[in-house]
């Protein structure tokens, strides 16, 4: 069942547009609470009553309402996995509670960023949003709330390595949610520090405090923390070598997760039998075990891909239905201003008749303030024309990206079926000749390096479409860590030896010893792979010379007396698309190379430029910046 927010009737009706009261706040509380109910398990509903409450909200310029909205949709794309976007949101409900001073709400938003930035690993920043949420927490004198955040701020520290800042949390916990009869609290205290415990090797106190957390879930039948901490106390029976003793924990574990398809939680019990049995040397139920383990994991993996596309869908589907909502919204203040209008030049015409003598002066005031309110309200209708003009280019610049991409896909998968399948192909049939021996030893060396040059021109080939392909996905890190060029170089020049020498080019590393960048390796290696191949391609013979230099910038120049480039070639080159031309020798190319070198120099901070005349060869210069 979907919950209709973008209804014809309430968007057209005038009262929407009437002066803000009491009643319209608690309808769009209620509907933010609503949504807030339903957002785990209807996630299309939530999205529905959270677009009405907003833009009521926004409507009747209800603040409070509106980072209540935001902090809930923010919610959906956490639980959903798109941490970024939901970050975005809970920076602007934090920003609104913060201009309007809302305790409560700033407390709860910087516990969610808190709590995002813990998942990524970033957790000074958490800890100090954390410390923010307590402050508030504190003032409004809601103890439960501070008591989460003081076990959230313990699991912060534990993660970080600081054990005794966290052991001082948790038990301030502990003690305050023994003071307040917070059962919850003291559970979740007395887990957190069976982690500890179990970290700093103190097995005895961390099982008595996982008992302690286990006997509060057994009480009130909480079977996702009787899961979690059987796992926990199997895994110290394991490390003590009482393997029966773990494989009943483990496999009430998994029953008790399974009453609440807790997945994750039964994947942890399974992967804790398979451990088991493993050390057991029982390989009949290890295989059992594994067996079960991979189907869950197989099955988890299908749901999660199921889901994921179902909630792009919903997405997408929300998206077209906010739009729609947006230009309703436009019409009925249109027709608002024009019933206003008609409105007014009745409610003067009529005063004029009956007290012209007497008010014309008030009159006339009156016709001026009207005249001023339809000015105001043309700009608002004129905004709202620009917004959704706005809208509709980036929904056009949205499809020709969509169809960029399916060109791109289209042709890796061209790529991928003629370029990887013929130097396969090819390698077979050398092979069945080896075998046969119908080769000479001067042919088997010739085949032997023709061989070695295809695989040279796979692997490169492979390199640029993974990285591309992991250059598109979002969030993917950058991996820096010291790379010395001169030996990277010194790599790529005996890589490509064979394929130099057949064209008798000269490779010659001229980078300074010692010269150091901070960077991915393989990005790098990459990167300086293309622009080799790319000026053996276009040199018929003579040398190819990679030079450094360093001043503002560190400079890496590749440097070639190849054909060079006309400057038609060398604005198509710029173009940062796909291109591709034939080499000296009729070498094909995917087009690709220099695609990728510019989006992996781009990820170091650095730039690439290009230098070159026809017939007088080229110059690729990479500008590191100092670090």
């Amino acid at each position: 069942m979907v919950f209709n927010a973008c209804s014809s009737d309430s968007l057209d009706s005038p009262h929407i547009f009437a002066k803000p009261n009491e009643k319209v706040y608690r309808e769009i509380d209620s509907l933010n609470k609503v949504a807030f109910q339903v957002k785990r398990n209807d996630v299309m509903r939530a999205l529905d009553v959270i677009y009405k409450s907003s833009y009521l909200a926004e409507l009747h310029h209800y603040d409070k309402g509106m980072a209540e909205a935001l902090l809930t949709e923010a919610g959906i794309y956490h639980q959903n996995g798109y941490q970024k976007r939901a970050l975005t949101l809970y920076y602007k409900s934090l920003d609104i509670s913060t201009k309007i001073k809302d305790t409560l709400h700033i407390a709860k938003a910087n516990q969610q960023i808190g709590n995002a930035l813990v998942e990524s690993g970033e957790y000074e920043e958490a800890e100090r949003l954390f410390s923010i949420a307590v402050k508030y927490f504190s003032i409004l004198g809601l103890n439960e709330d501070l008591i989460n955040m003081w076990n959230s701020l313990g699991q912060v520290k534990l993660a970080a390595g600081k054990t005794e800042s966290a052991s001082g949390y948790f038990n301030e916990a502990l003690q305050a949610s023994e003071k307040v009869g917070y059962t919850y609290g003291i559970k979740k205290a007395n887990h957190n520090l069976g982690l500890l415990h179990t970290k700093l090797g103190d097995v005895e106190t961390a099982r008595l405090c996982l008992r302690r957390s286990l006997a509060l879930d057994m009480k009130s039948n909480d079977a996702y923390g009787i899961a979690l901490n059987k796992n926990q106390l199997a895994r110290i029976a394991m490390s003590e070598g009482d393997y029966d003793d773990a494989v009943k924990l483990l496999k009430s574990a998994l029953n008790a997760g399974g009453t609440i398809s807790a997945v994750q939680l039964e994947i942890e019990s399974l992967r804790g039998l398979c451990e088991v049995y493993r050390k057991e040397s029982n390989l009949a139920e290890l295989i059992r075990w594994q067996d079960t383990l991979i189907a869950m994991q197989e099955s988890l993996s299908e749901r999660e891909k199921f889901y994921s596309m179902n909630f792009l869908e919903i997405l997408k589907e929300k998206e077209q239905e906010r739009f729609v909502f947006q230009k309703k919204i436009v019409n009925a203040q249109q027709r608002e201003a024009y019933s206003n209008a008609v409105l007014g030049i009745v409610s003067c015409g009529l005063i004029s008749l009956i007290i012209l003598s007497f008010l014309w002066y008030k009159n006339y005031r009156q016709a001026k303030s009207y005249s001023a309110e339809l000015m105001d309200k043309a700009a608002v209708i004129q905004k709202h024309v620009l917004a959704l003009n706005e809208l509709n280019s980036a929904i056009t610049k949205q499809n020709e990206s969509l169809e960029e991409s399916n060109r791109m896909k289209d042709k890796l998968l061209s790529i991928v079926s003629h370029d990887l399948r013929t130097p396969l192909a090819n390698t077979k049939g050398i092979l069945d000749l080896v075998e046969g021996n119908y080769l000479s030893a001067v042919e088997l060396r010739q085949m032997l390096k023709d061989l070695d040059a295809q695989y040279v021109k796979s692997l490169n080939l492979l390199d640029n479409l993974l990285f591309w392909i992991k250059g598109q996905m979002s969030g993917s890190p950058l991996e820096s860590k010291p790379v010395d060029l001169k030996i990277v170089i010194d790599g790529l020049c005996h890589e490509l030896e064979i394929s130099a020498g057949k064209k008798d080019i000269a490779l010659i590393n001229d980078v300074c010893p010692d010269l150091t960048i901070l960077g991915d390796r393989e990005m790098i290696k990459v990167v300086f792979r293309n622009l080799l191949t790319n000026a053996i391609k276009f040199t018929e013979t003579g040398y190819v010379r990679i030079s450094s230099s360093v001043g503002d910038s560190i400079q890496v120049h590749v440097e070639d007396t190849g054909v060079g480039m006309s400057e038609d070639v060398l604005q198509k080159v710029m173009s940062k698309s796909y291109f591709t031309t034939k080499g000296t020798h009729k070498e094909s190319g995917t087009g690709f190379g220099l695609m990728i070198c510019n989006d992996l120099v781009r990820k170091h901070g650095a730039s690439l430029s290009i230098n070159s005349h026809a017939g007088k060869g080229t110059v690729f210069s990479v500008n590191f910046p100092l670090k």
